[in-house]
């Protein structure tokens, strides 16, 4: 793996280790506020139960109130049937304990509603607090919900460009290995050429030198073109001694000029010369000079001089 693709791995570890992160968090808070939101729930059920038992509890002390107003009517009819001194005094002390007693259940009373109206401002204080911690509650997990579709947004972005690169990496790699192979073939290619121009080189000379009985008998017959031209034997017919070359005048052959021939697949090899009898625009038929060192055949070179010839 490249250098590249390491930094993208290391990326897609670290982006991996953030997402992972924001969904503990995410997850824990969600899990506070539900529990938060449980709470407030019961204690809001608490403080309706208790709103419920006060209402009851009112409504036994107007049952009550009602109770000492009956109470007062029949006090007040036993006064209108006092006839005598004796009467009065029992009445008055019948009464006044009936005053007593009503003013301590009065007492009481007051106490239990100054006590229950306590209560019921403290439930509806914490009932408000705990609907306003609901409410931030909600919105800061709305907050937390919405960074982490930003986080994967982000991640995902991140994600696809790592993709786009590492696709590219390979193209590019795919680029680099094609160019490489066309590079060894090519340097194989030049290799082998270079041997063969080498071959050819040696067997020039060895022709130059005298050997080889077809360019022995040719001493003084070499009149090649005045310009350096090479082509093909395009038909070649060995019974006649005559070739039909790919070049003519246009390329600047005419009667009498000699062309060199050689092969160079599968091994380099100087076969030997013809002379131009007919010449054309685009093509010319040429004898065979003496004897070829091998018969001439469709795709053999021809060429108006060789390295180094004169």
């Amino acid at each position: 793996m490249t250098a590249v693709g390491k930094i993208l791995v290391f990326f897609n570890l670290l982006f991996s280790l953030a997402v992972g992160a924001f969904a503990v968090l995410d997850y824990s808070a969600r899990t506070r506020w539900a529990e938060g939101y449980k709470e407030l729930e019961r204690r809001v059920q608490v403080a309706e139960a208790s709103n419920a038992v006060n209402k009851v509890e009112l409504d036994r002390m107007v049952k009550e109130r009602q109770k000492q107003n009956e109470d007062f009517s029949k006090l007040a009819g036993a006064a209108a049937e006092i006839k005598g001194p004796e009467d009065v005094e029992k009445a008055i002390a019948k009464v006044l304990k009936a005053l007593a007693d009503a003013l301590d259940t009065v007492k009481n009373q007051k106490a239990d509603i100054t006590r229950l109206s306590t209560e019921v401002v403290d439930a509806r204080k914490l009932a408000t607090q705990k609907e306003s911690a609901a409410v931030a509650a909600h919105k800061e997990a709305e907050r937390r919900q919405n960074s982490e579709e930003l986080v994967r947004k982000a991640l995902k972005e991140e994600t696809d460009k790592n993709y786009v690169l590492v696709n590219e990496k390979n193209v590019l790699r795919d680029r680099a290995v094609g160019a490489e192979i066309q590079v060894k073939t090519l340097t194989g290619i030049n290799e082998r050429l270079e041997a063969q121009v080498q071959d050819m080189a040696r067997d020039l000379a060895r022709i130059k030198s005298g050997i080889g009985a077809g360019v022995a008998g040719r001493t003084g017959t070499n009149n090649p073109p005045p310009e350096n031209v090479e082509g093909l034997i395009k038909r070649a017919d060995m019974n006649s001694r005559l070739v039909t070359l790919t070049l003519g005048s246009d390329a600047g052959l005419a009667r009498g000029h000699t062309m060199e021939v050689f092969r160079l697949s599968p091994v380099p090899k100087y076969l030997g010369q013809v002379r131009v009898v007919e010449v054309s625009a685009t093509q010319a038929v040429a004898e065979v000079v003496g004897r070829p060192a091998a018969p001439l055949q469709v795709g053999d070179k021809v060429a108006s001089r060789i390295i180094g010839g004169n």
